[in-house]
């Protein structure tokens, strides 16, 4: 019983020192977590609430940041809140679970590792959709905040964009001279995303059906290519890490 009891110290003393807080400790090993903090307290190891000092806590303005090192990449990673305990703690609960950066994390989303990849919506997850816009449609028409983004990486990608620019009739969302090139960026919602939509869709706001809107936007494209520039789509679910917006950048730098 004894050299169990001192085996059993061993390993909280270890996984303790390792990061590990006395709750999930006890939690893991079914004993209560005042054992575990006597038994810490016994061999006088630093207490949860202390472990913070062994973190560089840097603040900044109202932010408490600590870096942490990605597992996969190696790069680092801000770990911040409002105050230091609180990034404390989420710092070594993410330590723990072995969270990977957002970089890392997509990538490994990316084609069939995507839990959506060869998914539509249900005709239930559509009607709820529908129901929820209806309450509070979004407006149509004014710049979104992810056009807003694109305009802003285009910029600091040093290509000039020029926003809301007008070819014949039409507005098109983003224009890059040097490649003669305009970019149009669709809403998964208001264009029907054909990854997410079915070609019957009724669209409540547009009253037509997806193909119809599938319609308009290629005559659209069309046209704005008879007027000789060269287009290319931007859909709301390739713009979340940019990824596909550099690799068109790439493609026209290549082709000049």
């Amino acid at each position: 019983m004894g050299s169990k009891l001192t085996l059993d110290e061993n390993y909280i003393i270890n996984e303790y020192k390792k990061g590990k807080s006395s709750l999930i400790i006890s939690k893991y090993l079914g004993i209560s977590k005042p054992i575990i903090l006597n038994i810490l307290n016994k061999h006088n190891v630093v207490r949860k609430r202390d472990r913070c000092s062994s973190l560089n806590i840097i603040k900044t303005n109202d932010k408490h940041i600590a870096i942490r090192i990605c597992p996969k990449c190696k790069d680092k990673v801000k770990v911040s809140s409002n105050n230091s305990s609180t990034t404390c703690r989420n710092y070594y609960k993410i330590v723990e679970k072995g969270s990977l950066c957002r970089k890392c994390s997509l990538e490994l989303q990316k084609g069939i590792y995507n839990p959506f990849y060869g998914k539509k919506h249900t005709k239930e997850t559509l009607k709820k959709i529908s129901e929820k816009i209806s309450n509070n449609p979004p407006k149509q028409g004014s710049v979104s905040n992810k056009e807003k983004k694109l305009l802003t990486e285009l910029k600091k990608m040093k290509q000039n964009p020029k926003g809301s620019f007008s070819v014949g009739r039409y507005v098109c969302d983003i224009y890059i001279e040097k490649y003669n090139l305009i970019i149009e960026f669709n809403g998964d919602y208001w264009h029907c995303n054909p990854l997410k939509y079915n070609g019957d869709y009724f669209h409540p706001h547009k009253k037509k059906t997806a193909k119809d809107i599938w319609n308009e936007d290629k005559i659209r494209v069309d046209k704005i290519k008879e007027y000789g520039y060269t287009l290319e789509v931007i859909w709301e679910s390739d713009f979340y890490d940019l990824t596909y917006l550099k690799k068109i950048i790439n493609k026209y730098e290549r082709k000049n």
